[in-house]
């Protein structure tokens, strides 16, 4: 049977460490300016050096991407730095730009077509496949069968998102933020437009008739998950995770959702452990309405708020740890903890350790809650480090907020 890599978003060191943890096969990440995640913090070609090391350590590839729009200015920038990732030796570049993949293509890195190229039958893909490009990934608007048609009439490697958030508009390549707030989510700079309440006015000589799209939210997409039919998408070679953008939890907690889905299908163990208790997980973490993309059907729209069953509250900071008796020093700064709770603690080498709090002791002594300015020994289920934060993890009441059944219905 294939075997799909399960490949992770990285947009900061923590959510690096945490998706390696989580059982990522490979990561994809920006650098500098060019790429479609351009608005928040981004790491440099140093960075990249750096987590070439980490992900070679761990047995792990590291893909970057440079899939925005590329003017005549930036030209000499994507030539430098194209030169620079041959010489750190990346594993693959993904782009959609001609400057972009016809560079990288004549320096020998391993070159990726991303979704931005809106690539939505074999024909084009074989295009793309003359030129020298190994892996597509297709339009996110293909539905299944158009997706199989392009995996087995080419002899590329075909990759697609199984979760994570969608767009409104083709493949990505929308114009609102540009037209609003003169930041172009084609450059990597979209404020999410599209996520907003609208008024809707019309217009007449005599009259004018107001409506207020605050309920339907006719222009925001619904988030991607397909972890209750992954097993028929295990021809694909590689799993696509969105989610740049996301903290270390998010990463952590879909990272390991999809990767136990993929290892209970090769071992046989799909029809018997099920589904059930990982959409659970990820309904653990960021999402708003899901949907089942457009595998299925057209992709729907739904509102702009996470619908999440946890929250996360800090609560405090690791000050030393004792790692024969696997033990953090913990400073209690703002949400007091318990004996039960569970908390997670992030830090940028630790990525995220979810727990339960099993014991704690202050001066030797056992104890069952603390309190603000506490110093307390907290028992750790894994290394942990001095400065990663802790978070108290709150149960939040979804009852109003789900939609499974929906989905399930609707989309096969």
């Amino acid at each position: 049977m294939n075997k799909p890599e399960i490949l992770a978003p990285v947009g900061h060191y923590e959510g690096l460490a945490a998706v390696i943890k989580a059982g990522a096969d490979a990561i994809y990440m920006g650098v500098g300016k060019i790429n479609q995640r351009a608005l928040k913090s981004n790491f440099t070609i140093e960075d990249v050096k750096e987590i070439r090391k980490i992900t070679q350590d761990a047995g792990v590839r590291q893909y970057i991407v440079l899939n925005s729009i590329v003017f005549e200015d930036d030209l000499p920038y994507i030539n430098e730095t194209l030169e620079q990732l041959k010489e750190i030796g990346v594993d693959a570049v993904i782009g959609w730009d001609m400057a972009v993949l016809s560079k990288s293509i004549e320096l020998g890195i391993e070159t990726h077509l991303s979704t931005m190229a809106s690539v939505s039958n074999s024909q084009a893909a074989k295009f793309y496949e003359k030129m020298g490009i190994k892996r597509v990934v297709p339009a996110r608007e293909v539905k299944l069968e158009g997706l199989l048609d392009i995996k087995n009439k080419t002899n590329l490697e075909v990759e697609i998102f199984i979760h994570g958030a969608m767009c409104m508009a083709v493949s990505g390549r929308c114009f609102l933020s540009h037209d609003v707030f003169e930041k172009s989510g084609n450059r990597g700079e979209c404020y999410q437009v599209c996520r907003h309440e609208f008024d809707v006015k019309i217009v007449s000589k005599n009259t004018g008739t107001e409506f207020y799209l605050g309920s339907d939210y006719v222009l925001s997409a619904r988030d991607l998950v397909t972890i209750n039919f992954v097993d028929k998408l295990m021809w694909a070679d590689s799993w696509k995770i969105e989610g740049r953008n996301k903290n270390a939890d998010y990463a952590y907690m879909v990272t390991s959702a999809y990767r136990e889905a993929r290892d209970r299908i090769l071992n046989g163990e799909w029809h018997t452990k099920g589904w059930k208790d990982l959409w659970d997980r990820l309904e653990r973490v960021y999402h708003r309405e899901w949907d089942s993309g457009f595998y299925f059907g057209e992709g729907l729209f739904g509102m702009n708020k996470s619908i999440a069953k946890e929250k996360k509250l800090f609560a405090g900071e690791v000050i030393k740890f004792y790692p024969k008796i696997s033990v953090a020093e913990v400073k209690i700064i703002d949400n007091p903890i318990k004996v039960g709770d569970t908390i997670h603690i992030i830090g940028k080498k630790t990525g995220v350790v979810r727990q339960q709090v099993k014991s704690m002791q202050i001066d030797g002594k056992n104890i069952t809650e603390t309190k603000r300015g506490d110093l307390i020994g907290l028992k750790t289920e894994d290394r942990v480090r001095p400065g990663d934060k802790v978070y108290l993890i709150k149960e939040i009441d979804t009852t109003d907020n789900n939609f499974e059944g929906n989905l399930l219905t609707s989309r096969g």
